[in-house]
């Protein structure tokens, strides 16, 4: 059973321990600090039974400050892979405007280092597929 947590008005987390991934909606545009709050929270739900596989809905959010993506890469992604004990796996769901055609189909990489795998999506389906596939390869490695 889906566990759903509401952080402020602005961010809804749904843990799916069954799957092993956990999913945040970001339903408005947020300050900086509410960008920095959000990400804190979604750390806080997946750190308990350390999640690795998360897919970011970022459509409602919009774009962000160049501060706040600085911050996102360089301060919290990197702190992912010790709490969460493992590489982490974001699929961030986009604005179709946001990408190219062949980036929608295939994922564009933003991030792919030892630590950390980020790809931006404009389909939900494709997103849960790639976590999922790479959920696969994980298990099978």
């Amino acid at each position: 059973m889906p566990t759903v947590t509401a952080v402020a008005d602005f961010v809804e987390l749904t843990l799916r321990e069954d799957l092993g991934t956990l999913l945040g909606r970001w339903l408005r545009q947020v300050s900086p600090a509410e960008v920095q709050q959000g990400y804190e929270a979604t750390l806080r739900v997946a750190a308990p039974q350390k999640v690795r596989y998360w897919l970011l809905d970022l459509r409602r959010r919009g774009t962000i400050s160049e501060d706040s993506t600085q911050w996102v890469l360089s301060t919290f992604l990197p702190r992912l892979t010790p709490l969460l004990g493992g590489r982490v796996y974001l699929a961030f769901l986009m604005s179709p405007a946001h990408l190219s055609n062949v980036d929608q189909e295939n994922g564009a990489p933003l991030v792919s280092n030892a630590d950390c795998h980020v790809r931006l999506f404009s389909d939900e389906g494709q997103a849960t597929d790639w976590l999922a596939r790479r959920r696969a390869h994980e298990s099978n490695a």
